[in-house]
């Protein structure tokens, strides 16, 4: 489920900074914070997968953590992109991952090697006749190079690509008797899945914590935060 309310976490994190009136968030420094702990979380989306990833023995195979990710990303991931002429990647600050190729009809996830070992087997008519693999190798910005041991691939050739970020965030108002009060029809709520609802506040009340230059703030949500990454790992 995607959406979480700009004003439930708005009224939230105002409860737990103003907590033994410690401090108060106008509602521009909330604004500023809420967007860059969104693009945080996204950014650790993207962070997280690539790191899972780079972990898996067999890259066919799908963990419950990386299934998650993918699920977190699916508004901005096309999983089928093609790549043009087999050679470039899509661009336009798109973030690409893994690369695939079809071969007679069945979609495989292909392994990355250096270059030089890419060459040296076409190099070699003995390895060349062995090598039943097809891999792929960066060759500059954007750029691949997928090749078998018959030759460079240049059809059929995808990759999962990661297009935009979400959009910003705005917790809208008009002033009544010289407070702020929420306005939904002047707001953008938070794009991120609504599970990393209490990782959101946490950012958030971080981020006031240095603002407000409160030490003891900023340290009570960096401990919710370590306690938020500990239940996470139990699951």
């Amino acid at each position: 489920m995607f959406g979480i309310n700009v004003d439930s976490v708005y009224q939230t994190v105002q409860a737990l900074a103003n907590k033994e009136q410690r401090g108060y968030i106008t509602p521009q420094e909330f604004n500023l914070f809420a967007n860059q702990a969104q693009l945080d979380i996204f950014e650790q989306y993207i962070y997280d997968l690539g790191a899972h990833t780079a972990q898996m023995e067999d890259q066919n195979l799908m963990g419950d953590a990386i299934n998650i990710l993918y699920g977190k990303l699916e508004p901005w991931l096309n999983p089928n992109a093609i790549v043009q002429g087999g050679v470039t990647l899509p661009g336009n600050g798109a973030r690409n991952g893994r690369i695939f190729v079809d071969v007679n009809g069945i979609r495989r996830t292909l392994r990355k090697m250096p270059k030089d070992f890419v060459r040296n087997i076409r190099g070699s008519n003995w390895h060349r006749e062995g090598f039943d693999e097809v891999v792929y190798f960066n060759n500059g910005h954007n750029q691949i190079e997928v090749w078998s041991g018959s030759g460079q691939i240049t059809n059929g050739v995808t990759c999962e690509s990661i297009i935009g970020s979400p959009d910003l965030v705005y917790w809208g108002y008009i002033i009544v008797n010289e407070a702020p009060m929420y306005n939904p029809q002047n707001s953008q709520h938070f794009q991120l899945h609504a599970n990393d609802q209490p990782d959101l506040i946490v950012k958030i009340l971080k981020l006031a914590g240095v603002s407000l230059e409160d030490d003891q703030l900023y340290s009570i949500a960096a401990g919710d935060e370590s306690q938020n990454i500990q239940e996470e790992n139990k699951h």
